[in-house]
């Protein structure tokens, strides 16, 4: 053979030893680097009343993490904190033992780590204690809404309007009826200033 062959041969003899060296470098620098961190994450969870949070969505919270309860109000789109409070009945438990344990008050597990649980209900309401532009009797009308998000008419006279709904586009009342973020306000006085657009 000649020399050229004979240096190409080594050329390629080397350039794969070169590269297999470094696969396998590489493959058991990130095998010790995952060890490590699960190491690390047992570490910290000794001594904790919680059991190791497992890989996957299903993890288990300790005793004294944060529980944070909110609402989502469907037709303003918002969402408002209604309580927050440390876990004690909750604690050790998993996402579907937590849900099951508020499903009568409507709350689902939006997101979870050991330390903290956001739990979050939607309801088809504007926020509480806002003013409204809706429809009462073929009219607009300002609604005003309570604590619960319930929509009441606070004065017959003066907050149902003679604004009437067959003088609207239809993409109004469809708006009008389903609920839009644009309609909620939080004084009487921009209520009444939205319905400028209707007169």
């Amino acid at each position: 053979m000649d020399k050229r062959k004979i240096r190409t041969v080594l050329l390629v003899f080397l350039t794969i030893t070169i590269f297999g060296l470094s696969y396998y470098i590489c493959i058991s620098k990130l095998k010790n680097t995952n060890l490590k961190k699960d190491r690390y994450q047992v570490e910290n969870n000794k001594g904790r009343d919680a059991l190791t949070v497992n890989s996957s969505a299903e993890g288990i919270i300790s005793t004294g993490s944060n529980v944070i309860f909110k609402t989502k109000y469907a037709k303003s789109n918002e969402i408002i904190i209604d309580k927050e409070e440390k876990a004690r009945d909750i604690s050790a438990k998993n996402k579907s033992q937590i849900e099951e344990t508020y499903k009568d008050e409507g709350y689902k597990v939006q997101s979870m780590t050991p330390s903290e649980v956001i739990m979050m209900r939607e309801v088809d309401k504007y926020a509480p204690n806002k003013y409204v532009l809706g429809i009462k009797d073929q009219c607009i009308a300002i609604y005003k809404t309570d604590k619960d998000g319930n929509m009441f008419i606070e004065n017959d006279k003066r907050d149902i309007t003679d604004i009437r709904i067959d003088k609207l586009k239809q993409a109004d009342i469809q708006l009008l009826t389903r609920g839009d973020n644009y309609f909620q306000c939080d004084t009487r006085e921009e209520a009444e200033s939205r319905l400028e657009d209707y007169e």
